[in-house]
């Protein structure tokens, strides 16, 4: 079924976009600076995944 695969995509790219936006709250709230980095190291393995996805043409 074409499309489909897209959109299966697009709200993939919609739970990454809340995940990034929750793990930046955390991000806020943690206070070792080693949770910090790993939250952050998340966010940004996030964020690229999601750049990759914004090429998907179906």
């Amino acid at each position: 079924m074409p499309g489909k695969a897209k959109q299966y995509v697009d709200q993939s790219m919609s739970s990454v976009q809340t995940t990034v936006s929750t793990l930046q709250q955390a991000l806020s709230s943690a206070e070792k600076p080693d949770n910090k980095n790993k939250i952050q190291q998340a966010i940004n393995s996030l964020n690229a995944a999601q750049q990759q996805l914004s090429g998907y043409q179906d």
